[in-house]
């Protein structure tokens, strides 16, 4: 008992300090503290060798990745390529005379089909959400939307319905597929209906606090360290602006490259295009030197996340969860539900918490009479109901992209990637239940 207590209290903790604005880094470890020292742990050897072992494994998955993505939304940023490709779009989706609440919807159906294509595409979703930025804000300000609303969006392009739909290459999908054996296209129908329901609730929602935060008198502004384009400014035209991007797609999907130097070659490719322009606004190397610098810290918050996650996922209190949550009473759904997204708030991973929890639970499933295409698909989506929350590195990285405060943010994003999915996987569930042919 004193164990649960102290994980409790350790993201309790967590929880607070980060949504108070303290450094991730000092929260991580103040909870951290809370645990081990609740919990008896040696202090320094807990810190020194689980803390930093989870940080290590965190900084070599995400290094390069946010390195190179970071650099290329500032290449796209400071290019004019963000506002020329957004330019391009809205151009031939929004009419001049559309009423406010139309255009809002249409720019953040826009955003949200940008989102889903990349990622659709096998592209990290941290990293879609930093190469869009530069887009999305263009697109905000012609739609005179609130920029605390951002990140709801491109957390809900990048972190909802396109990591658990069938057939998606995501890390969520890819790990039940990993864990159970399954293929990446089990229980279409249920899985359809959870992402028509979720892409409903986020567009739904999404449009209703918006329009009501205008009609208070909200409106765009950006903040001072954002990019200021010029409507004059020359930019590279919309098809040389989406060339980098087509590249990457093919690289990656086609030529079946890791998606490191993948990036790498799309950087170099989007200086070439994009040199005249960016020589324009300033030095080319200032530019690249800072957008390198600034991925630090949004790798470092991730790391420092996964390291107190890595001091539960260890304890002997987390294992006692495992066993409780896998023996409950109830339809085998709603077990494979609940402990799915459970999991999900304890490591801040969609796909760590299948990984962890499917071999647990899934042959105490399968003896229930639940099938494993049914298993894998209520898991894909009950991994995404909790895995965004605000001590999560998923959530952490987007905020100094977008230079926002966590309780600016997080609302939005709460919206998004905590209730829509809640409800898109309630769908699913329902649906698995009700015609359990179709799973």
């Amino acid at each position: 008992m004193i164990g649960l207590i102290a994980c409790l209290l350790g993201f309790a903790v967590l929880i607070y300090l980060s949504y108070k604005d303290w450094s991730i880094y000092l929260a991580a470890f103040a909870a951290a503290c809370v645990v081990i020292f609740l919990t008896g742990m040696p202090f320094v050897e807990t810190l020194t060798d689980t803390f930093i072992s989870g940080m290590a494994q965190s900084l070599k998955s995400f290094f390069f990745l946010l390195l190179f993505g970071n650099i290329e939304a500032a290449l796209y940023r400071d290019s004019g390529a963000g506002f020329s490709i957004a330019t391009g779009i809205m151009k031939k989706l929004i009419r001049p005379n559309a009423s406010s609440k139309t255009r809002v919807l249409t720019g953040l159906s826009i955003i949200l089909v940008i989102c889903a294509i990349l990622n659709l595409g096998g592209i990290t979703a941290a990293i879609v959400a930093v190469l869009v930025y530069p887009v999305a804000l263009e697109i905000f300000e012609v739609c005179d939307i609130p920029k605390r609303y951002i990140l709801g969006i491109l957390a809900a392009g990048c972190y909802t319905f396109v990591q658990s739909m069938p057939g998606t290459p995501q890390v969520c999908n890819v790990a039940a597929m990993t864990s159970l054996g399954t293929e990446a296209d089990v229980a279409l129908i249920p899985g359809i209906v959870g992402v028509v329901v979720e892409i409903i609730c986020i567009l739904g929602l999404m449009s209703l606090f918006i329009n009501r935060s205008k009609k208070n008198g909200e409106h765009f502004e950006r903040h001072p360290l954002d990019p200021q384009i010029s409507p004059d400014m020359e930019c590279p035209s919309f098809w040389i602006s989406l060339l980098p991007i087509l590249v990457l797609f093919v690289l990656f999907n086609f030529a079946k490259l890791n998606i490191i130097p993948c990036l790498l070659i799309m950087n170099i490719l989007t200086l070439v295009l994009f040199w005249k322009p960016l020589t324009a606004k300033g030095s080319v190397k200032e530019l690249l030197s800072t957008s390198a610098s600034d991925s630090v810290p949004m790798t470092l918050s991730i790391c420092a996340v996964t390291g107190f996650g890595t001091i539960i996922t260890t304890s002997d209190t987390f294992q006692m969860v495992l066993d409780f949550l896998s023996g409950l009473n109830a339809h085998p759904v709603i077990i494979c539900w609940v402990v799915i997204a459970l999991l999900a708030f304890l490591v801040g991973g969609c796909s760590t918490c299948q990984i962890i929890g499917l071999p647990l639970i899934a042959p105490r499933l399968v003896e229930m009479g639940l099938p494993l295409s049914t298993i894998h698909r209520i898991s894909t989506f009950a991994s995404t109901n909790l895995d965004t929350m605000p001590y999560c590195g998923s959530v952490l990285m987007l905020l100094p992209v977008a230079h926002l405060k966590l309780n600016e943010a997080y609302p939005a994003m709460f919206i998004t990637t905590v209730l829509s999915t809640t409800i898109g996987t309630a769908a699913v569930v329902l649906v698995s239940i009700l015609f359990p042919g179709l799973a």
